[in-house]
């Protein structure tokens, strides 16, 4: 029986009503669901996250990341990383995560991103095709931890099965989903799915590190001997997953957060890693002016290495919620399914650089190593990402 007082108390009397046209079985579910909620923290998100809002800031004092660009570096230094990180990935060092989560909805595409196709070979194959050739040259084999949502769960491991793991050995293969949190209306209202649940959205990218906490991956991977965790996206069609390059560089530095990026045109519209204060973060180019927007070169690519140490010590360590509204489908008073603007919260995995006391860069090129999925047509669109595939002979 739902709890009337506190649901008045919350604001959350709706739902008293959506109960009217539910079956026992219905309300049973609805109570279970209500019940695994903490209403207090949900208030408290609402109004700081929503209400108390401001707006977005120019940031000031905003500081350079310090990087090193690829092209400068001479082929000798580069032979010399690329020995240090196949000997680093030969001693077990290193494993892969790859955050898989997505849906290929924005490419007109059924099923999970990872299973759309280039030529017959999908984004999944794609990687797994990498790590399987680094396997195979230093006869180590490489832990692999694909993270996935609700919403993509079953097809993925559906899919890996079809495929027969891509010729991967399937134990050390590993999923686990992302968290969820509760999306709420423009008023604070709980939403019902169309299930008649109340709704969950995933909690955003960001979230990946207390999946892994609550997964107690981290302290497998600790116990595996594992020191360092690739971490990369699934929409990103040019990838080097664990380049040896890149490894070596990062044992070399040896820094809490090692990460690639990209030489950001003049204007462009993509984050840019800075410091602020000491501390490394992305910024999105509505938070820079205009001026940092062009002297600020060093734009993030999505593919980092973090110390497992630093994980561990960090993944439980507070990360704000940032704030996205969109359209979702849900259940009306009536039980029609409506398509309505919605509030989502969501976690971004780079707020985590705040607690990194050390951090280096590997500015690479951006035509051999990044052309993210994103869209059906257009920018960041299947017809780019095909072109940078066949311009790298990839295809």
């Amino acid at each position: 029986m739902l709890d009337e007082t506190i649901l008045k108390n919350h604001g959350q009397e709706h739902l008293l009503e959506y109960c009217k046209l539910m079956s026992q079985s219905e309300k049973e579910q609805l109570e279970l669901d209500i019940n695994r909620l903490d209403l207090d923290e949900i208030d408290a998100l609402y109004k700081e996250v929503y209400l108390n809002r401001k707006p977005i800031e120019v940031a000031e004092d905003v500081e350079q990341v310090n990087y090193d660009k690829k092209e400068n570096l001479d082929d000798k230094t580069l032979k010399e990383y690329k020995s240090l990180g196949i000997n680093a990935i030969k001693e077990g060092k290193f494993a892969v995560l790859l955050m898989a989560g997505g849906q290929g909805t924005r490419l007109g595409h059924k099923g999970p991103k990872g299973t759309f196709t280039f030529n017959d070979k999908s984004l999944f194959e794609r990687q797994a095709e990498q790590l399987r050739q680094l396997v195979e040259e230093t006869g180590t084999p490489i832990h692999w931890y694909i993270m996935t949502s609700d919403v993509n769960h079953k097809d993925t491991l559906a899919y890996f099965l079809e495929k027969n793991y891509f010729d991967y050995d399937e134990s050390y293969i590993h999923f686990f989903k992302q968290d969820h949190i509760v999306a709420l209306t423009t008023e604070g209202k709980l939403i019902l799915d169309t299930d008649k649940h109340i709704m969950h959205t995933p909690n955003g990218n960001g979230g990946v590190f207390k999946s892994l906490e609550n997964n107690k991956i981290l302290s497998e991977i600790k116990e595996l001997g594992i020191e360092y965790l690739f971490l990369n996206n699934i929409d990103n069609a040019l990838v080097k997953v664990l380049d040896p390059e890149f490894v070596g560089y990062t044992v070399e530095h040896n820094a809490d957060v090692t990460t690639k990026s990209i030489q950001a045109h003049p204007g462009e519209k993509v984050g840019r890693l800075v410091s602020i204060d000491g501390k490394k973060q992305v910024l999105e180019y509505s938070e820079l002016s205009s001026e940092d927007v062009d002297r600020l070169q060093n734009a993030n690519i999505g593919i980092h290495v973090f110390k497992v140490d630093f994980l561990i010590e960090s993944a439980s360590k507070a990360l704000p919620y940032h704030l996205a509204i969109k359209k979702l489908k849900q259940l009306d008073e009536d039980f029609s399914v409506v398509e309505v603007e919605s509030l989502k919260f969501e976690l971004f995995y780079f707020d985590i650089f705040q607690y990194a006391q050390s951090f280096s860069t590997l500015q690479v090129d951006r035509n051999k190593e990044f052309s993210p999925l994103k869209n059906k047509e257009g920018q960041d669109s299947i017809e780019t990402a095909k072109r940078d595939l066949e311009i790298n002979h990839l295809l």
